[in-house]
């Protein structure tokens, strides 16, 4: 107790129950509340509070967030975290029934990481947090390193340490005496609604993203509210929606590069043209990645290989320097309304089993076994291969370790203790907990897991916290996710189009440059960096290349050596630059592991 208060902690010991619960108050909507028959310790930022208190009867406004979770709790029992909305994770302690309940919310926008073993349960927001206790183990866990390696993220329930886990989003646990019991409080279920009609769909879907960027305008002053903006459709939208609702321009931020390829400025004055926007930008530079990335370990507290953390960083930081306290983002978007190309993709590969089952099985497949394996003959050899793996793992059969021989990339001792369907298992269960659903709401389901939960929302959110801000993210909007679930997912995607009842709703509020621009995202010109930026180039080849790298625990030598001489010879593609730093950043990972005390 006495180290956790020194930590800045505000913590309950309850002695005679062997429970400690503790809170950091460092942003709003932290914090520890106590009464005599409980405990909560909780990190929120409901946007319903108002409405929450005014069902309790509870009138002023200062009341803690804490009383109000408990008056709920104690009023529905915990049912009650069904009347959330807005990210949450708290931990509840009921001292008359001695049971802790510790919950996420829907999305996992509030992790919550825990720890499980014999007798002893710990949870936290951070993985941080919980090596606070000395006494857990800190082994490396082999899958997360091969989740990481797959997916450049470890993904949920998995954590780098073998003992400690992410509670996945939407799940809690209940745990009175040695009853241990995991729930589900929500999840995305998809029920099309095939009676409205297109012109239908374009007006509610305005109508609800409007709502939810609504829902978030209140909660911050104007002037210390800001928004990301990249140029696409999702940020754009929503600087649109906030300059029309506030009434006033919105403060807008936007990350360039010297890089043509990777500099979508040109999109974000569009949207700046069109509203009238508040626009500050930075351009990020060789300099800037340097300076960041040996503090990505400390903030991640675990491998994390997205490379678009970089303009994150930089440009919540240069909004925290123009007074902004809580950015907004465009997460989430493309994963409820269908704006991955991946989408796309996927119907042209079902299109095949349009053509019938026996001039596919006995003509041209045996046909092309005999055809020369180049040109047009080997793309369709491709195609007709990869249609014919059956989803999910067709979804990811482009990645490297889905498609090679692990073993040829993997040492023999770590392929010796890895489950290398470890990620794949992961997917299948959700692709299955998403049927009956279309193929398409499907996949989209997972990515909601995926990306969302496991990457895009640990990039943004803890690169902001990082440079002393908090982000929101109106698409995440529970109620808004709800609808969009009813949207036929042929709306959604179509053969050459994605996100296409979305961008028709847009239309005439967006201008046309935006909604008809290629999907492009956040992306960070690295490869091209380590080619040609000195400062660069000499980091990673200090740490990859030489001396005794701790990759070469988990990767072979000879594979390492093999994706730099690609990298050197072939200058068309960011592939095996993104590979490496891949690589560099979960080397500099195992190095300040390997030197912690």
């Amino acid at each position: 107790m006495p180290e956790l208060k020194q930590k800045g902690y505000k913590a309950a010991f309850l002695p005679e129950d062997n429970i400690i619960l503790a809170a950091l108050n460092e942003f709003e909507g932290q914090g520890l509340w106590q009464c005599r028959d409980g405990v909560i310790a909780y990190d929120t930022d409901l946007t319903n509070l108002s409405a929450l208190k005014q069902s309790l009867d509870i009138r002023k406004d200062s009341d803690d967030i804490g009383n109000v979770l408990w008056l709920l709790y104690k009023k529905q029992g915990i049912e009650f975290i069904d009347q959330l909305r807005g990210p949450f994770g708290f931990a509840l302690w009921d001292n008359e029934k001695k049971s802790l309940i510790v919950a996420t919310d829907p999305f996992g926008i509030r992790p919550v990481i825990y720890c499980k073993r014999n007798d002893v349960y710990m949870a936290a927001s951070r993985i941080r947090m919980l090596c606070l206790d000395d006494s857990l183990s800190k082994e490396i866990s082999p899958d997360a390193i091969y989740h990481y390696l797959f997916y450049q993220a470890i993904c949920s329930p998995l954590t780098i340490y073998k003992d400690v886990q992410k509670l996945e989003p939407g799940k809690g646990h209940s745990i009175t005496g040695p009853t241990f019991k995991e729930f589900t409080h929500y999840d995305i279920r998809y029920h099309p609604d095939g009676s409205k009609t297109e012109e239908h769909w374009k007006k509610d879907i305005f109508d609800n993203v409007m709502q939810a960027v609504n829902v978030f305008l209140p909660l911050s002053p104007h002037d210390k509210t800001g928004c990301f903006l990249s140029g696409g459709t999702d940020s754009s939208t929503i600087a649109g929606m906030v300059t029309r609702l506030a009434g006033k321009p919105a403060k807008t931020f936007s990350i360039g590069f010297d890089d043509p390829k990777y500099n979508e400025m040109e999109f974000a004055d569009h949207a700046v043209n069109a509203f009238g926007l508040n626009q500050s930008q930075y351009y990020v530079t060789p300099s800037d990645t340097l300076n960041l990335i040996n503090s990505l370990a400390d903030i991640y507290d675990e491998p994390f290989g997205n490379a678009s953390v970089v303009p994150a960083y930089y440009c919540a930081l240069m909004a925290r320097e123009k007074g902004i306290d809580f950015m907004i983002g465009g997460d989430g978007g493309d994963e409820i309304f269908g704006g991955n190309e991946r989408y796309v993709t996927n119907l042209i590969f079902e299109r095949y089993f349009q053509i019938p089952f026996a001039l596919r099985r006995y003509i041209l497949e045996p046909t092309l076994k005999y055809l020369p394996s180049k040109g047009i003959f080997h793309k369709a050899s491709r195609y007709i291969r990869r249609a014919n793996i059956p989803n999910p793992d067709r979804f990811y059969s482009y990645n490297l370790l889905a498609e090679a021989d692990n073993a040829e990339i993997l040492t023999p001792e770590f392929m010796n203790h890895v489950n290398t369907c470890c990620f794949m298992d992961i997917a299948r269960k959700h692709y299955q907990k998403a049927a009956p659903a279309h193929d398409t709401d499907r996949l989209l389901y997972m990515d909601m897991k995926f990306t969302i939960t496991d990457n895009d929302l640990r990039k943004v959110t803890q690169m902001v916290e990082a440079a002393g801000g908090r982000v929101r993210y109106p698409y995440l909007d529970r109620d808004l996710v709800d609808f969009t679930a009813t949207i036929p997912p042929d709306l959604k995607v179509k053969y050459g189009k994605n996100r296409y009842i979305f961008k028709q709703a847009m239309k005439g509020f967006l201008p046309d440059a935006i909604i008809n621009k290629s999907k492009h995202g956040m992306g960070l010109p690295i490869s091209n960096w380590f080619r040609t930026e000195k400062i660069l180039s000499e980091f990673l080849m200090d740490h990859l290349f030489s001396g005794a790298p701790k990759i070469h625990d988990y990767i072979r030598p000879e594979f390492m050596d093999t994706i730099l001489k690609a990298f050197k010879e072939d200058d068309t593609t960011a592939y095996y630059g993104d590979t490496l730093w891949v690589y560099l950043i979960l080397e500099l990972w195992l190095r300040q592991e390997d030197s912690r005390p």
